[in-house]
Order: C-alpha cells, then structure tokens, then sequence
C-alpha cells in the first residue's frame, strides 16, 4: 500500500494504486517501501542494467520491476535517466563550495527575490554543478568547477563585482568520499 500526502488539509491518503491517487492534482510526495528503494540505488549505480537482470538481483518478478520503475518515472520520484559525465573529461580539475550572500536592496523582499534569480542565472552555466538557496534569506550555496585553482579564484572575483553581492566565500574541496559526479572530484 503506498501513502501520499495532500495538499489540501495536510493528511495521509491511503490507496492501492497510485494512478488513482495522481489523478486528483494534490499528491505532494509518496513514501517509498523498501524496494522502491533498493530499485532506485540499482539504478544510480547502472541506470542501463536490464529490467530481468534487476528482477533476479532483488528476488521478484520482472513485470513487477518493470511496474516499480515506471510509476517511480510517472510520479517524477525518478526525474530522469542520464548519463554522468567525470567534470575532468570537461577540462574541469578542481572544485569548490561556495557561500554568496546578496544584499544592498532598500527592501528586504527584493534582496530576496533577486537572490532566486541570481540562483537561477548561475545555474545556467555549465561550471555550477548545485545550487541551493539557503533557509536564511539571501545566502546561496553552490558547487563550482574550474580547471585550475586559479580558475576557480577568477570566477569568484567575477561573482564578487555583481552589483547585488554582499559577500563570496570559497572553500575549495580537496577529496570527495560519496558524490564525485557532484563535486568534480573523481572517486
């Protein structure tokens, strides 16, 4: 049985398929069981590895392998199939985590909202591998990959003349225990 949370008053909605539960528009998210799970760490690793191949891994049957992985694509839980490329075969060597505080406005809320918009604008560009908006208004974390220290050093000193930023702080990464292929990192 799967649970989905609702919009409108905040319950649980028990049901057993989650075709009918999608079709009312108010599903937040669902709460996956166990082989939801295993099926989705199988895919990280090998987003190609055959259907029968991951059937027999797990002990169950393909159709039923076949259902999971579907529903987990339709109710975007998976977003998407992709190929991870290593940030160095880009030319990108070293990485770095950075904090960006946007400031200056008269108003609050427009320190705020360009601070969504900047996030934006620096997701666009191929060396930000993440990008996050902190809880505390107007701080952004974000991955940044260079081809050399010196790259790096160059991209935040351009960061650091936008008119609307505050302050850029740059902690470089030295080595990468889980997450290269956000990093840069290589494992």
């Amino acid at each position: 049985m799967r649970i989905a949370q609702t919009i409108l008053n905040n319950t649980p909605v028990k049901g057993i398929g989650c075709a009918e539960i999608l079709l009312t528009g108010k599903v937040v998210f669902y709460i996956m069981d166990q082989l939801d799970k295993e099926l989705i760490r199988i895919l990280q690793q090998d987003a190609k590895k055959p259907f029968t191949q991951i059937a027999e891994e797990l002990k169950q049957p393909d159709t039923t392998i076949h259902f999971r992985a579907r529903r987990l694509k339709e109710n975007n839980t998976v977003t998407r199939f992709c190929a991870l490329v290593r940030p160095e075969a880009l030319g990108f060597k070293n990485s770095a985590l950075l904090t960006i505080e946007i400031g200056g406005h008269i108003l609050p809320e427009i320190s705020k909202d360009r601070t969504a918009s900047f996030a934006v604008e620096l997701s666009k560009k191929d060396q930000y591998l993440w990008i996050a908006l902190d809880n505390e208004p107007m701080i952004l974390h974000a991955v940044l990959l260079g081809e050399n220290e010196d790259d790096l050093k160059q991209r935040v000193e351009r960061i650091r003349k936008f008119p609307d930023v505050v302050k850029v702080t740059m902690k470089p990464m030295s080595s990468v225990v889980k997450g290269w292929e956000l990093s840069g990192m290589p494992e």
